[in-house]
């Protein structure tokens, strides 16, 4: 442990120092301590997650460009490549129930880490850490609820994201998000187990920190490891087991019931007498195969399909049928587009191809309890499938020639014959009418498909009982091994979509965001995962409306509120220091001008009778004849003034430390015979110009009087 924190550079009396703190405050982490109280001289070519968050902790914005919008939601900061988690945060924070959760939680005071430590390390480390990672959840909500800041950190979140092991994740390695939200939100169910000391494993392991053995195949979140099989190559007529891959709940925990569902599996073997086997397992996501154009075909395909070579112990079956129904359907649905391909000369590809899904899902057709309905109409669905199979299979020759559009390569052809033959119009024509009858028989089969797609909607008509609503859709931009996350969201109770991209959160149009989620085959830009969530269970007047007093801010702990609300007043303060100094450079700006300006007023009046009366500085300089302290003060506070918009006066350069440091810092820009020859206002030079400025008025009245004598 010792050398790891030498290892990042730090110092073995700071690592010293920081257990101490540790000791004296249980809940805190060593690598927190360190990073908050201490300053790591890094190893050259070595970059220690202390080095990269101590470079993301300066803001390149302005506390202006910081400041949250009114009924905005926040932002977050990207701590290096963890764009999925922001994403992964927005969308739980859309949640409301598991919000409601989040922030309800007690940090567990009387549980025992170092007895828990003593009997199984990695299991402590994991706790803790889950925890933890509640606890700073539940803070970073209530930021996102109540703060006055346009963006927040959530990297005490992410350092307490681990493995089964308890070691955390570093930063700057991209990943997977749906591999990571696995990870995340196993911890997360581990943590709320230890709400307010309720703790629902503490007989785990017996006195020598082992398993016992009903547990033993058990995973953190006390969910059984289940033998699966997952699907190779596109046609699903190879298979290969892994385990582990999918997990089923021990305890119906909140976690399980809002994100996890149920399924049983039956595969069938014609060949063998009509042998079959069973299974029961759970789900946290759905895969979609981006080739079957849309979700509900997607979801149908990936429940129902043949298996050639299937292997049944020490015997394999040439043929066996795998259908898929679900016993309990999760509140939240989550299902994943398979967008990664391989190609044997490229190796991993993106597949950009269009998927479409619906603003509205029934789960209905896909539940063991309407089995038998589905199978009643299972002939006239085969017709439909069948005849939808074949347009699919149509329209991907042209859409997919070699991997790449006929669209495409036409417009490619377009362009290159003018560039190379820009007389040679015969070709162009030709060329475009191929891509304009290519297009009306994609149209033509377009218009096939979407009748068969509402011939067979309608044989689901009676079964709309389960309705989800699109709630938040995972977009990735770039290639198949890099690119960006961000998360367009719905907020059912305003009735509007956000996207939300790290620190940047703003309003979209319904259109914009489904041309983006689509994919047209030639944008890297399109959905990635889609996250439905159940009508009757959820509210559209739970979620945030975005304001400070939303009904997320009922749920915030009095200690969290207080933190916000002391933090927004810092934040405030900020705010009026910044605008002093930006007041301080316009000041000085203004004074320059000013300065120059009474200098040559002064000498077009020299050898005039009267005083210049345009402002009372020119005046001022004019009646003394000589540029002294006195005119420069009074040049200071016109140009306050004038910055001010009338709002402040040389009274604020006196009593304001920070706007006379930084007039004081620009003044030093100046020569010397610019600015007074010392930076301290006294009263005396006050009262001297309060009496010059009153001459100045009674000049003016005396001025006006005689001009309107004269009209």
């Amino acid at each position: 442990m010792l050398q790891q924190f030498l290892n990042m550079g730090f110092t073995q009396q700071q690592i010293v120092k920081a257990q101490q703190i540790c000791k004296q405050y249980r809940n805190l982490e060593i690598l927190d301590v360190l990073l908050k109280n201490v300053q790591s001289p890094i190893k050259e070519q070595q970059q220690s997650q202390s080095q990269i968050l101590r470079e993301l902790s300066f803001d390149v914005l302005t506390p202006d460009q910081r400041l949250r919008q009114k009924g905005r939601p926040v932002g977050l900061k990207n701590l290096a490549n963890v764009c999925y988690l922001n994403s992964l945060i927005q969308t739980y924070f859309h949640n409301p129930i598991f919000v409601k959760e989040i922030l309800s939680f007690k940090y567990p005071v009387q549980l025992n880490f170092e007895d828990l430590l003593n009997k199984n390390e990695a299991k402590a480390k994991r706790i803790k850490s889950s925890i933890d990672l509640v606890v700073h959840l539940q803070r970073l909500f209530a930021y996102l609820v109540h703060t006055d800041r346009k963006y927040v950190d959530p990297y005490r979140v992410f350092l307490n994201v681990v493995d089964e092991f308890g070691n955390r994740f570093q930063l700057g390695d991209q990943k997977d998000w749906a591999e990571f939200n696995l990870q995340f939100i196993t911890c997360i169910d581990e943590g709320l187990k230890y709400h307010e000391n309720k703790i629902m494993d503490a007989e785990m392991y017996n006195e020598n920190g082992e398993q016992h053995e009903s547990d033993q195949y058990h995973n953190k979140s006390g969910i059984i490891q289940t033998r699966s099989m997952i699907l190779l190559d596109e046609n699903k007529t190879k298979l290969i087991e892994q385990q582990p891959l999918q997990s089923q709940p021990q305890n119906q925990t909140i976690i399980n019931r809002l994100f996890f569902g149920k399924i049983k599996e039956y595969i069938t073997h014609p060949n063998q007498r009509n042998q079959s086997e069973e299974q029961e397992q759970i789900f946290l996501q759905i895969i979609l195969n981006v080739k079957n154009k849309s979700l509900y075909q997607a979801w149908e395909a990936n429940n129902s399909f043949s298996i050639e070579g299937y292997r049944n112990g020490s015997e394999v079956i040439e043929l066996a049928e795998k259908t898929i129904w679900i016993t309990q359907v999760p509140d939240s649905l989550l299902f994943q587009i398979q967008r990664v391909g391989y190609d044997p000369e490229r190796g991993l590809i993106k597949l950009n191809d269009e998927f479409r899904f619906e603003k509205e899902i029934y789960a209905d057709r896909f539940l063991l309890e309407n089995r038998q309905k589905v199978i009643e109409t299972q002939q006239q669905l085969n017709e439909l499938k069948i005849q939808q199979a074949e347009l699919l299979f149509q329209m991907d020759k042209y859409q997919n020639y070699g991997g790449i559009s006929m669209l495409t390569i036409l417009n490619t052809a377009t362009k290159y014959v003018k560039e190379v033959k820009p007389n040679d119009e015969i070709m162009q024509q030709r060329i475009e009418q191929c891509r304009l009858s290519i297009q009306l028989i994609l149209q033509k089969f377009q218009l096939q498909l979407d009748q068969i797609n509402q011939k067979i909607e309608d044989l689901y008509a009676i079964m709309k009982k389960y309705k989800y609503f699109l709630q938040s859709i995972l977009i990735h931009e770039g290639a198949a091994e890099s690119g960006h996350y961000y998360t367009y969201i719905y907020n059912p109770s305003l009735k509007l979509w956000f996207k939300f991209n790290d620190i940047n959160v703003t309003q979209v149009s319904e259109e914009k965001v489904l041309r983006d989620s689509y994919g047209d085959g030639k944008s890297k830009t399109n959905a990635y995962c889609l996250i439905y969530q159940r009508a009757d269970h959820f509210d559209p007047q739970s979620y945030s409306d975005y304001t400070n007093n939303s009904v997320y801010a009922q749920y915030i702990q009095q200690n969290l509120y207080e933190e916000v609300t002391n933090d927004n007043k810092k934040f405030s303060i900020e705010q009026q220091e910044y605008e002093l100094v930006e007041l301080g450079d316009l000041v000085v700006e203004i004074y320059n001008v000013q300065f120059q300006q009474v200098n040559e007023m002064a000498r077009k009046f020299k050898y005039r009778n009267g005083n210049p009366l345009n402002n009372f500085p020119t005046y001022l300089r004019t009646l003394l004849d000589q540029m002294n302290d006195l005119v420069k003060w009074s040049i200071l506070d016109y140009a306050i003034r004038e910055a001010s918009q009338g709002k402040r006066t040389l009274k604020d350069y006196q009593e304001q430390m920070i706007f006379q440091q930084r007039i004081k810092y620009n003044f030093e820009q100046l020569s010397h015979f610019k600015v007074p020859s010392k930076y301290e206002v006294d009263k005396q030079t006050i009262k001297h110009l309060q009496y010059y400025y009153l001459q100045y008025i009674s000049s003016l009245r005396i001025t006006a009087i005689q001009q309107f004598q004269h009209i």
